[in-house]
């Protein structure tokens, strides 16, 4: 009876899936004009942008808020300062960066294609999904790189302050073929977990968002900075005509069986959620470049495998094989070579027990040369 019971289960999986899923998808519209400038405001803390240029109806722009720490804002910072730490924007500086690279003038090198959609595998639980084909139109550099920006039309923080087109959510972990004439498919998923932190909940407020493709790049020729080589513009589509009768009123055998799904679902990830560690970073306020990476291990005994920093940085030395028992914590430093002039980026490999593997990606945006300055005079 057992087995027939799963076997009855497993079969009827998929009606349950459709019972409580909701997919609305919708093509990747054309490429956008490259005279249309890309514009990016950093505006300061106090909302205005007096360092900013004045820009036109004909502008695709965008704003990066990184100042939620300083105000107490609910407004997202993390992806804005590392995105600022990249071009070189201090803190409390407002300016505006044109097409990437402050070029006037941009090319279109990129073809994407494809679709996206909004998904909803349990209630009012949103994701975004692109399923894309890439195809470079000549051979570029290696330090080429996709970003998927989910923009708010108008949003408003916690204290009441506005700002026009912010960006909410930045993914740029995409990778494809950099070969010219080299077709490559790239799948990429933003989870509900992952926009939710960001604000963006779709169940509650489905209008006003825009999904931006930007591709940043040069030719393999170039020696010119990096700059916007595509751009592809959408409106999430708030329409609900498409959804058929099964995702308002689902039979309740059809109920029963999603509800047992969800349960083994939420059980899981619970286990696995209590299981993984809690890994936090920091500068160290120390004249050479120095972090501290402090692992808090929760149900589960942690063994740290080893860690990796992605180029330009260089680690000294490295991080010691250890085990952390469960329950407890352990804060060690990790020393590099020089300072560089790009976001730090880790991956620090561990094993948790019972659960295998885990590599948790540790970023950290360049400190200015402000700060360290003001260390190096404590030194």
């Amino acid at each position: 009876m057992k087995r027939l019971a799963v076997v009855l289960l497993i079969g009827l999986l998929p009606i349950a899936s459709a019972a409580t899923s909701i997919h609305i998808e919708w093509d990747l519209e054309q490429p956008i004009d490259v005279e249309r400038r890309y514009i990016e405001h950093f505006p300061g803390s106090t909302v205005e942008c007096e360092g900013c240029i004045v820009t036109s109806e004909d502008d695709v722009v965008v704003q990066w808020w990184r100042y939620s720490d300083q105000t107490g804002s609910s407004w997202p910072d993390d992806d804005a300062n590392l995105r600022a730490g990249m071009m070189g924007v201090e803190l409390d500086e407002s300016r505006s960066i044109v097409n990437g690279n402050n070029s006037q003038q941009r090319q279109h090198l990129i073809d994407v294609e494809g679709t996206l959609s909004i998904r909803s595998d349990l209630d009012e639980q949103y994701y975004l999904v692109a399923n894309l084909s890439v195809t470079p139109r000549v051979d570029l550099r290696n330090d080429v790189i996709m970003q998927l920006l989910f923009v708010e039309e108008n949003s408003e923080d916690n204290h009441g302050r506005e700002l026009a087109y912010l960006v909410r959510d930045l993914t740029s972990e995409v990778g494809f073929y950099r070969i010219g004439g080299n077709t490559s498919y790239a799948n990429v998923t933003v989870s509900y977990e992952h926009l939710f932190a960001a604000g963006v909940d779709l169940s509650e407020e489905r209008y006003g968002w825009k999904v931006l493709i930007v591709v940043m790049g040069a030719p393999s020729d170039s020696s010119e900075p990096p700059g916007v080589i595509a751009m592809y513009e959408t409106s999430v589509p708030t329409s609900s005509e498409e959804l058929g009768l099964l995702d308002y009123a689902p039979p309740l055998v059809f109920i029963a069986v999603a509800f047992v799904i969800i349960g083994s679902v939420v059980r899981s990830s619970f286990s696995q959620e209590h299981g993984l560690p809690e890994v936090r970073a920091r500068w160290k306020e120390s004249k050479d470049p120095t972090i501290v990476i402090e692992i808090e291990a929760k149900r589960k005994d942690v063994a740290i495998q080893g860690c990796e920093a992605n180029e330009p940085w260089s680690m000294r030395g490295g991080i010691k094989r250890s085990t952390i028992d469960a329950g407890s914590s352990l804060s060690v430093d990790v020393r590099f070579k020089k300072w560089r002039d790009k976001p730090l980026v880790l991956r620090l490999k561990m094993d948790v027990d019972t659960l295998g593997g885990w590599t948790q990606n540790i970023r950290l945006p360049l400190r200015s040369k402000a700060e360290r300055s003001v260390e190096d005079e404590h030194d």
